[in-house]
């Protein structure tokens, strides 16, 4: 139990500092006169993170909390991320773009491995 809880806490951990990572940017924008449409649509990589890192953070949070149902959250979370930097590496994407996210992706889907086979009591 102990041992999710963990998990959970450093998963929603990394998953708000991508959030973080992900609204910084897309503000900096904004302020400079650019819309918001045009931030998270093109192209769409801002909005799939902030709905990835929002699964994640609240998998996470569910997995901290001992709550039914956080593997699935968070899991849907991981692989919309882990799709997400697989499509930025395949289309050509420059690696600066890409680099956090491919650090990244495997150890958020380590944490939803530990989330799943670790035993709830």
């Amino acid at each position: 139990m102990l041992v999710r809880r963990i998990a959970g806490f450093a998963g929603a951990g990394v998953a708000a500092w991508m959030l973080w990572e992900t609204i910084t940017p897309i503000m900096r924008q904004i302020s400079l006169g650019s819309d918001l449409a045009t931030e998270l649509l093109n192209p769409p990589v801002s909005l799939l993170r902030i709905v990835s890192t929002a699964l994640l953070i609240i998998g996470g949070l569910l997995a901290l909390g001992a709550i039914r149902g956080a593997v699935w959250v968070f899991s849907a979370g991981a692989l919309v991320f882990a799709l997400m930097t697989g499509a930025m590496i395949s289309l050509g994407a420059d690696y600066t773009v890409w680099a956090d996210e491919a650090i990244l992706a495997p150890f958020l889907l380590v944490i939803c491995g530990v989330l799943l086979f670790c035993p709830r009591k």
